[in-house]
C-alpha cells in the first residue's frame, strides 16, 4: 500500500483504493500522511513542498505565499466587528428596556411598584385624572397594597424619569466602551444600571 497526497485537490489517495490518481500526486509515508492530516485539522494549509503552515488565526486570514504569513482582511475584519458592535448595542438596549420594567423604589413608602409597560400606561392615565377615587389601593411588588395619592403617583412618575435618564446614560457609556473594545462581543455591560426589584431581592438574600 502506498498513500499519496495531492495538492490541487486537496486529498489524500490509497493506491489500494484508488484506481486512478492525480497528476500532481506524491507518495507519502504514514508518518507523513498522519502529520499532514492533524496539521489540516489544526487550521493549517499544506503548501506544494509538502511543508506545513502555522494554524490559520482565523476565517479572515488568507496566507501570503511571498511573505510565508497568514495575512488578516482588514476590509473583512471591520465588517464583521461593525456586525459584532451593532448585535452588541441591540443587547445593551434591550438590557436597559427590560431593567427599566423591573420594579421602581418608592423611597416615601419603602416600596417597590411595577413598571411594565401596562403598569406604565396605567400610571399615564391616573395623571390625566382630575381626582383620584377616595382610598384607592394599589397593589407593591410585594403583593401588599398602599393607598394611591396624586403625591405618590407624582413621586412615582419622578422616579420613573430618573431611572430612565440614568440608565440611558449608563447604556451610552457602555456603547461608547464597547465600540473601543477589540472584541466587542467579549463586552460586559452589566454593571452600572439602576436597581430592582429582582436584584433588590437578590441583595436582601445575600444578607
Amino acid at each position: 500500500m502506498t498513500l499519496y497526497y495531492s495538492q490541487s485537490n486537496g486529498g489524500f489517495y490509497d493506491d489500494q483504493i484508488h484506481s486512478r490518481l492525480p497528476e500532481d500526486a506524491v507518495a507519502i509515508s504514514t508518518e507523513q500522511h498522519a502529520a499532514l492530516l492533524s496539521a489540516l485539522n489544526a487550521g493549517s494549509l499544506i503548501l506544494p513542498d509538502l511543508s506545513i503552515t502555522p494554524p490559520r488565526p482565523s476565517a479572515l486570514h488568507t496566507w501570503d505565499t511571498a511573505k510565508k504569513a497568514w495575512v488578516l482582511d482588514e476590509a473583512a475584519a471591520q465588517v464583521l466587528k461593525s456586525a459584532q458592535q451593532e448585535e452588541m448595542w441591540t443587547r445593551i438596549k434591550k438590557k436597559r428596556h427590560d431593567n427599566l420594567r423591573g420594579g421602581v423604589y418608592i423611597k416615601s413608602i419603602g416600596k417597590w411598584l411595577h413598571s411594565d409597560d401596562e403598569s406604565r400606561a396605567q400610571y399615564t392615565f391616573m395623571r390625566t385624572m382630575s381626582q383620584l377615587p377616595e382610598k384607592m389601593a394599589w397593589k407593591t411588588m410585594d403583593n401588599t397594597f398602599v393607598p394611591m395619592t396624586k403625591a405618590l403617583l407624582d413621586e412615582l412618575s419622578l422616579q420613573l424619569l430618573a431611572d430612565e435618564q440614568a440608565d440611558f446614560a449608563n447604556a451610552e457609556r457602555h456603547r461608547a466602551a464597547m465600540l473601543k473594545a477589540d472584541n466587542p462581543l467579549d463586552y460586559d455591560y452589566s454593571g452600572g444600571w439602576t436597581a430592582n426589584y429582582a436584584s433588590a431581592e437578590a441583595r436582601e438574600g445575600t444578607k
